[in-house]
């Protein structure tokens, strides 16, 4: 994001909310801000359309979608943000055409802060 903070969405619709998207999104903010991570925000988003997999995580800046992400993923997460190894184990779990949708709105502003 150019002069801005780099978005991390995080899913709030109703499957990722009852998996416990909400403790995701104060486990990201909570290692965020003990690493001192300013150019980083966490934001809540309505849907990816990929509910059998959430919480999903979508870190525009990087075309990172991370699914099945649970709050103690958090720290791996952060890491990978601060150029650390990605979390594999979270990436690849959707439809790729899907994910690349989601990247495409993304990258003609449509999904943005």
């Amino acid at each position: 994001m150019k002069g801005g903070a780099t978005t991390i969405y995080v899913c709030m619709n109703t499957d990722c909310k009852s998996r416990g998207a909400q403790s995701v999104i104060d486990a990201l903010q909570a290692h965020l801000e003990k690493s001192g991570k300013t150019e980083f925000k966490v934001e809540p988003y309505i849907c990816f359309s990929a509910c059998n997999s959430g919480p999903n995580v979508v870190v525009t800046d990087q075309r990172c979608w991370l699914s099945g992400v649970q709050p103690s993923d958090a720290k791996n997460i952060v890491r990978y943000l601060q150029g650390g190894p990605p979390v594999e184990r979270l990436q690849g779990k959707n439809d790729p055409d899907l994910e690349e949708m989601i990247f495409s709105l993304i990258d003609a502003g449509l999904i943005s802060d």
